[in-house]
């Protein structure tokens, strides 16, 4: 069955907004919009594909997405960066990180298997499975990752209407935030074939690091501690060193499907 990029791209975009706004404008159940609201984003990926390629377009989505062995090494450093990210941050800040504690919160903020569903397998399907492969046929890795990103931004606009988007510094605080772990899971997802557990792995890290730094680091005001849009403008100059080192990479387009 040949491709039909517009009927996947749509169909993405209709199942990946409306289900999850619907949800978070018209019920108002905490633990449905963290838990069930944002899993349309990774089931729109997988009925694009479908919808794209009929059941041979949602084999190769579902083989390439799944794929686990060349997925490893970006994987592991998807785990790391964030971490990295943030104790340079607090040491950028004056803050002493040699004295570290291996302590058992430490280990048991790092099985925070909640965080894994919640967002990072929810949405990691659509986001970086479907929706950045799909924009990497016509678009370098650098635009694909600044359009996702932005994407990405606007659909958390129905959930943190009144927090994070309720100023602009906010919103422009966590778009910047954003930004930063799209480009770098452009990279990793693409070095690692297009298998999405990079961008899972990553997605849960950046979400999770900050508890882990507090339980790394216990006498450091949490306060002090970057996460959210916290110590954003450092993560997004980090990653846009990235791309200069990287530049080939970033500005060249990759070997995607049409």
């Amino acid at each position: 069955m040949p491709h039909k990029p517009i009927v996947g791209s749509v169909t993405f975009l209709l199942i990946a907004f409306a289900m999850p706004w619907t949800g978070w404008f018209l019920f108002n159940d905490d633990l449905l919009s963290l838990w069930l609201y944002p899993m349309f984003v990774s089931l729109a990926g997988f009925g694009a594909a479908f919808a794209e390629g009929g059941k041979s377009g949602l084999f190769e989505f579902s083989r390439r997405v799944f794929a686990v062995v060349p997925a490893v090494p970006f994987a592991l450093l998807g785990l790391v960066l964030p971490l990295m990210l943030g104790l340079s941050y607090l040491a950028g800040n004056g803050i002493a990180i040699h004295q570290m504690l291996g302590s058992p919160s430490a280990i048991l903020t790092l099985s925070l298997a909640s965080a894994l569903v919640t967002g990072p397998i929810a949405e990691e399907f659509g986001w970086r499975g479907y929706l950045q492969y799909r924009l990497l046929v016509n678009f370098s890795p650098f635009w694909t990752a600044l359009i996702v990103g932005i994407v990405w931004w606007l659909w958390h606009f129905a959930l943190y209407r009144t927090s994070v988007f309720a100023s602009l510094p906010g919103a422009l605080n966590f778009l910047t935030y954003l930004l930063t772990w799209s480009i770098f899971m452009v990279f990793l997802v693409s070095k690692a074939g297009g298998s999405v557990w990079p961008a899972v792995v990553l997605h849960w890290a950046a979400n999770t690091h900050p508890n882990v730094m507090q339980a790394l680091l216990p006498s450091v005001d949490s306060g002090l501690l970057p996460g959210g849009s916290k110590g954003a403008i450092f993560y997004l100059a980090v990653a846009c060193l990235f791309v200069v080192v990287n530049f080939r990479f970033y500005f060249g387009l990759t070997k995607s499907r049409n």
